[in-house]
This record gives structure tokens, sequence and C-alpha cells, in this order.
């Protein structure tokens, strides 16, 4: 493979800037053995009695990430602060202590702070019940979330209006949703529980942890969700980025980070789906499992908000570092393409004939083919700097322009339907001017 020289086209400069972003992280071979160990996240921030947080030990090799680490022993430096149960750190008083971890004769460390014990908060309507009812489809548009609603019950798709979903609950149908005295003769509680008949089928078993926290929120008065609330700004998926062998899994953790500087796992509460089932799959609980070689992306929703985790798979291939070192090279693209095919244990390809190189660099610049006498021309062409030339030449012609407008005007959504004739002729001739520059 033989790229091109780069130009400051706007057009071009964003689709390189997102293959950058793509392959920033491509790393050296993957036949390497295991440098360290690293605790993920290398921070944790618990808060109220009620706190807890999951923890990931991963095989950090050159380092990428690759996995967990295999017969790890995790412990606290400090249990009046914190300790471990079933492998989640569990807050247990005000303080600061370390998370250790030991695996296969390697260390790492990661802080823990806890706060807020005394703070008996109830649970949030907005960042607790509705992130349940969300996990258990009660308002998916299939369910209860469907523009009609279901049975006479109504939510917003996925929770996003939660005062409407709050009035529908605690004041429609006569209140009969809530049981203040009686949380469990609640309907949001009996019918998704099996107590009372529902068509969804048990969506809560009686006793669980989100069966709790919504008898919790209602026995403390089902309070309204306020201004004050605070708000998930943004999602952290992690590890965000590994690269996995053929077979193996990978559980994930979702953390999200609220209005208010503080951050929670939400693992529990966020829905998960996988880009690319032919290389990774993952369940209802955010575990990763690699189907086959390629790269993988996994995202997670919760409260509006996505994230993206990143999964490489290398190839089950034998190929010589030379191969890489070796390859030709023109400009940085080739650096970070080269780079790429050798984190996936990918042997580049030969350079393109004439003959391809010209169909390619037509097809895609301008979006047709060359004509007759076009191909004659080039391939009778001997001097060294004739592709350069057809390139400056292609991005010089008007139909660069009409191709490419006419592409990132799909690309970005226009559509006479939505906007007013003069706004979407605004638009698509910025969108032109900026192709054209």
């Amino acid at each position: 493979m033989k790229s091109t020289n780069c130009f400051s086209l706007p057009a071009l400069r964003l689709g390189l800037a997102i293959l950058c972003v793509c392959l920033a992280n491509a790393s050296a071979g993957p036949a390497l053995r295991a440098d360290d160990i690293a605790i993920v996240p290398n921070e944790f921030s618990l808060r109220g009695s009620q706190a807890s947080h999951g923890v990931l030990v991963q095989r950090i090799v050159d380092g990428v990430d690759t996995g967990p680490a295999s017969e790890v022993q995790l412990s606290s430096s400090d249990e009046s602060v914190f300790t471990l149960v079933d492998g989640r750190i569990v807050a247990r008083g005000d303080g600061r202590a370390t998370l250790l971890a030991e695996a296969n004769g390697q260390h790492a460390e990661a802080s823990v702070t806890v706060f807020g014990m005394q703070d008996e908060a109830a649970p949030s309507f907005r960042n607790e019940v509705l992130p349940i009812f969300a996990k258990t489809g009660c308002n998916s548009g299939a369910c209860h979330g469907a523009l009609a609603g279901k049975g006479g019950f109504r939510l917003s798709l996925r929770g996003y209006d939660p005062l409407t979903d709050y009035l529908t609950i605690t004041k429609q149908a006569r209140g009969r949703r809530i049981e203040l005295a009686a949380p469990g003769r609640s309907l949001v509680l009996a019918k998704p529980s099996g107590a009372i008949a529902h068509k969804g089928g048990v969506r809560l078993e009686v006793g669980s942890p989100n069966y709790q926290i919504v008898a919790a929120w209602i026995s403390a008065g089902a309070a309204s969700p306020t201004d004050d609330d605070p708000i998930v700004e943004r999602l952290e998926v992690l590890p965000e980025r590994a690269r996995l062998a053929t077979d193996a899994s990978q559980p994930l953790i979702v953390r999200a980070v609220y209005s208010d500087g503080h951050s929670e796992d939400v693992t529990r509460w966020a829905q998960f789906a996988s880009a690319n089932e032919a290389v990774a799959k993952v369940d209802e609980a955010g575990v990763v499992s690699v189907i086959g070689p390629g790269e993988g992306a996994i995202s997670a929703w919760f409260s509006s908000q996505i994230k993206l985790a990143r999964i490489a798979v290398p190839h089950a291939n034998t190929v010589e570092p030379a191969v890489f070192a070796n390859a030709p090279r023109r400009n940085f693209i080739d650096e970070l393409v080269l780079a790429k095919l050798e984190s996936l244990n990918l042997p580049p390809s030969p350079l393109a004939t004439d003959e391809v190189f010209l169909r390619r660099a037509y097809l895609d610049t301008i979006g047709t083919l060359p004509t007759v006498e076009e191909v004659r021309t080039f391939l009778n062409d001997t001097s060294t700097d004739k592709r350069d030339r057809l390139i400056e030449s292609l991005l010089a012609r008007d139909e660069f322009v009409d191709y490419w407008a006419y592409k990132w005007s799909d690309v970005l959504l226009l559509n006479g339907t939505k906007l007013r004739p003069g706004a979407l002729k605004a638009y698509y001739e910025w969108i032109r001017e900026q192709v054209a520059a």
C-alpha cells in the first residue's frame, strides 16, 4: 500500500484527523512478554455508605493493555476504609487507603478515597431509579417507552424526561403505582417482580439490589427529581482500549462522571452493544467475549450518554518484524497504517499498479472512472511524480467539489424535510465552500 501526499482541504483534514485518532494507539508487534500489571481505574472515589466499585487488574505489554491478569490477589491497606467483597471495593468508613494487587510476582497500587459515610441520602429518582427502569427495559421502545405506552402506562423513552416520568408514576392512576407505607405493594414493584400478573414478565427479582433501590426510594417518600440533581456529564468505559487474544474475555467497567464532580460505577445499569460481533460480543453485564480477529467497538449507554471501548484482536499470522521495518513509506499516513497492520499482525499489501492506482484515485476523489484517453496518457507517462500530479489535477476539478460536497451533505444529514429551503441551501453552499477552500 502506498499513500499520497496530505492536502490542506477541510474534508481531507477531517478524514485524516479521524484516521489519526483511530491509529494513534497502534503498538508494536503482538508477540511480546508481559511487562507489568495495572489496576483499572487507577484511583477510586466512593461516596456514601452504600458505595462500591468494580476493579480490573490488567496485563500491560509494551504499554498496551492486553487483557485481564491471571492469579490476581487483591487486598486493602486499611479495612476500616474499604474492604473487598467478590472482587469489588466496598466502602466502610471515611478516609484514604490503598488498593494492592499482586499477580504472578508483579505488583500494582491504586488510591481509594471514601467520604460521606454519614450522609444517608435516599436513592435519586433521576440517577438511580430511572437507570434501573432503562436497564430492565421498562422504558424501552418495546415496552412502556413506546409512543402509546403499554397498558395505559407510558414512560419517556429511556428516561429522557425525568419530571414527566415522575408525575406519571406518582400521580397518575390515582397514585396506585406508589404505596409509600408498603413499597412492595406499589405497582412499579409488584408488576415487574411478578407479584402481580405482568405481560412483560419478571424484570426485578424480589430482594435484588435494583428492587431494593426502588423500594428504598418509595419508602423514603418517593422524592421528585430537582434542578439540583447532579447530571451525568460524561462516561468512562474501562479499559478504553485493549488488545486481546482469540477466545479471550474482558469485563468492562462503566463510570459516570457527574456535574458535581463525583463519579460512580454504573456498570450494572449500563446497556452494552457490539459494533462488530464477528470480532467480539458483549453480554448484559459488560463482559466482552472475543469471537475472531479484527477490530471491534463496544458501546456503553447510560443516562443518554454513550461511550466506546475499542477491542483489537491480532490475526494468527507469522509476520517478521523486518516486513514492517522495510515497508515503503512516503509520509506519516504510511507510518500510521503500518503500525496498525503490525498491531493486528497483518502484512502490508504490495504497492498498487498504475492501473489500479488510477482507478482508485478517480473513484475516491471525483466518483467516476477515467476515460480511455486519460488511462492511456497516465500509463504512457514515465515520470516519477505522475501520481502526485494526477492527484493535484483531480483535486482541482469541479467534480471533486461536487462529489465531496454531496458526500459531506450525506454525513451531516442535510434533509429537505427537516430544514426550510433557505436554510438547506445556505448549509449546502457552506459545505461546498469548505470543500473547495
